[in-house]
């Protein structure tokens, strides 16, 4: 698999061309560009959760990689509610990444744009490149003690 850009527009007519609950932008292309060969079989292979919330309206409809970076982090908090509080030792370099408290992120570095992970009481810094809260998400993923297959594909999905 390789990972590409792809503008709002062409994001935009990948979303108005699904046809099928769960249609992945990959399926829609080799649709709408009529290219036919060896291809897995989704039916062959049963999804994995992430694969399951990714196909969901509250994933696809996320605003942006901050959208679905927050739609990734309160859908881990809804599986993990009783562990996600690992969140919190998760920083970089004198900067905090996750807290409980918007003002305590305000006062760990300049212009953090704090924004509650909805659904839960916990605060994440969005200022960040689409990288960087890829690189995040990943460790919250391995905290909470996530397949690598799992985090590859929730990592993937935010920069989409």
């Amino acid at each position: 698999m390789k990972t590409i850009d792809i503008d709002d527009e062409v994001f935009g007519f990948l979303l108005r061309n699904v046809s099928d609950f769960g249609e992945t932008p990959n399926s829609v292309l080799r649709r709408v560009l009529e290219i036919t060969g060896a291809t897995p079989d989704p039916a062959s292979k049963t999804k994995l959760p992430i694969q399951e919330f990714i196909g969901t309206n509250e994933f696809r409809f996320a605003k942006g990689a901050v959208g679905r970076f927050l739609a990734v982090l309160s859908w881990l908090y809804q599986r993990h509610k009783d562990e996600f509080a690992v969140v919190e030792g998760i920083r970089g370099r004198g900067r905090l990444y996750f807290s409980k408290s918007a003002n305590e992120l305000e006062r760990s570095g300049r212009s953090v744009n704090p924004k509650m992970i909805p659904e839960s009481p916990y605060w994440v810094i969005t200022t960040t490149p689409t990288d960087l809260k890829q690189e995040m998400l990943a460790e919250v993923m391995k905290a909470l003690a996530c397949d690598s297959e799992s985090v590859r594909i929730a990592v993937e999905a935010v920069a989409l």
